[in-house]
């Protein structure tokens, strides 16, 4: 009889060196042998795993060489090596017996051309499915008593966190860089904008990659940064399922280290949702028509908005409302107050002072973390020529270290770069503070969207409670992003308004 071998080994075997492809090959041949049989075909399905075995290529194969003749049966070690439930088994019996096959397992001893090795296969069949569902039901029990002890259970974490001893805990290389995506985002608002700015400074995700508005947004939105991590929410991606996202009603949250406050978690995620729900209305914030827009709010946080064909900006919470006009009016004289009031020269020397240690302090951070990696590189190239890291898998781990480190050399120069100017700035200042007088009392001569500009880069907000204005705003002489305060952190302005400027707030 012409018979062929069907041998499967899962890749765990093999690892182990508990078992091979060229056992079960060995051994089949000599079983062959000792009957009288020809064996014309091997199947090898290594590394394959046993739950579904019938759809793989070199199964489809052998069943064509069944049909066309070319082989009479197969032998297999036991019947766990060619399938481990029932209806597959059961298909495989279907088969042979169609095309007058064998199937002959030397384990059981058993031959699916008798009745009795039929009654048999059928029952091992039935054992062997119900051994897996029992091993299931272990699983799943000992996964339900570590979720709810809290325990981590499989699956990914996101940047920021580490694996310990099967334990969720803080990465301490990552986590500071995921604290600041929360700040840069407070302050920008932008997915964009805040996955440049990582770029710029030099930091990689886990991947080595460099940052995307998308991977920053999934961490903004991800809820372990407060302390409260989800899991149990995916599933396969089928063709019923196609997202691979399980009903909300099965989603789990266990406990975490947080990151951050969940205050200011709530505080991006509101400005994420708002943005959400406006994104098909609304333009990017740098082409609105209205120069205050996003900026201007009440004293309770509500933001002003301009409505259709109307003069003031109106907070529909509160009932307030100011012209257009008179607010920008009152800006300017604020801006103008500015450049020409000694002592807020004064305090925008200091700050500038400050700005330029703090460049400095920054310089000698990435001059640091520079050294570290090149310490590391060095570290990896002896481990490399001693064998203890083979060369096949030196440049997996090498790379993202190289290109981390070349990613802080470029940082690193335009750090230097924005210091030199700094200083250049700090010496010509009177030169400076001229020129950019001179620029707003050019200010009506200006368009919107220039205004608009001038607006976005020196302002953080404006508090309007119905009797007085609030300025916030960022450093305005060039070369500066620091804001303005008595410690040179930030400044808040205030003008009060007499009865002559609120005789110019319209509908209050």
């Amino acid at each position: 009889m012409k018979v062929g071998l069907f041998i499967r080994v899962s890749t765990l075997d093999q690892a182990n060196n508990t078992d091979s492809v060229e056992t079960h090959i060995e051994r089949g041949k000599l079983y062959a042998q000792s009957r009288g049989w020809n064996v014309v075909a091997i199947y090898n399905l290594a590394g394959v795993s046993g739950k579904s075995t019938i759809n793989h290529v070199n199964t489809k194969k052998m069943f064509n060489d069944i049909r066309v003749g070319k082989i009479e049966g197969i032998i297999i070690s036991s019947l766990s090596r060619l399938a481990r439930n029932t209806s597959e088994l059961l298909e495989y019996s279907k088969f042979f017996e169609e095309h007058n096959a064998s199937l002959i397992s030397i384990n059981e001893s058993l031959d699916t051309s008798t009745s009795g090795g039929k009654f048999f296969y059928t029952l091992l069949s039935a054992l062997s499915t119900y051994e897996r569902e029992i091993t299931y039901e272990r699983q799943m029990a000992s996964l339900n008593y570590r979720r709810r002890l809290g325990k981590f259970t499989g699956g990914m974490v996101s940047y920021g966190y580490k694996i310990v001893d099967a334990e969720v805990v803080i990465n301490e290389e990552e986590a500071p860089i995921r604290r600041l995506i929360y700040d840069l985002f407070l302050e920008h608002q932008r997915m964009s904008t805040v996955a440049r700015e990582l770029n710029k400074r030099g930091y990689v995700t886990r991947k080595g990659k460099k940052w995307s508005d998308t991977t920053v947004r999934r961490l903004l939105k991800n809820t372990d940064a407060k302390g409260v991590r989800k899991c149990n929410y995916r599933e396969p991606i089928s063709d019923s399922n196609p997202t691979g996202l399980k009903p909300q009603s099965e989603w789990k949250y266990l406990p975490c280290p947080a990151l951050i406050s969940e205050e200011k978690w709530n505080e991006v995620n509101k400005i994420i949702s708002d943005q959400e729900k406006g994104s098909v209305h609304k333009q990017p914030l740098n082409k609105r028509v209205h120069l205050f827009t996003g900026y201007l709010k009440c004293d309770k946080g509500h933001k002003f908005h301009v409505v259709s064909k109307s003069s003031n900006y109106r907070c529909k919470d509160c009932k307030l409302s100011i012209n257009k006009d008179d607010l920008e009016e009152l800006f300017l004289t604020r801006l103008k107050k500015f450049l020409i009031s000694e002592k807020e020269l004064n305090e925008y020397l200091k700050s500038n002072n400050q700005e330029i240690q703090l460049k400095r302090d920054e310089i000698e951070f990435a001059e640091n973390q520079i050294k570290k990696l090149e310490l590391k590189l060095e570290q990896l190239v002896d481990l490399n020529v001693s064998g203890e890291i083979p060369t096949q898998g030196f440049k997996k781990h090498y790379e993202p270290i190289y290109n981390r480190k070349e990613s802080l050399e470029v940082n690193l120069k335009e750090l230097e770069l924005e210091l030199k100017k700094l200083l250049e700035a700090k010496s010509s200042f009177e030169k400076v503070s001229s020129k950019s007088l001179d620029f707003y009392n050019k200010w009506e001569k200006l368009d919107r969207s220039e205004k608009r500009y001038a607006v976005e880069s020196v302002t953080n907000e404006i508090i309007f409670d119905g009797r007085n204005i609030k300025f916030k705003l960022k450093q305005i002489a060039p070369h500066s992003f620091l804001e303005l305060s008595q410690n040179g952190q930030q400044r808040s302005i205030i003008l009060w308004l007499g009865e002559k400027q609120l005789r110019l707030l319209k509908n209050l």
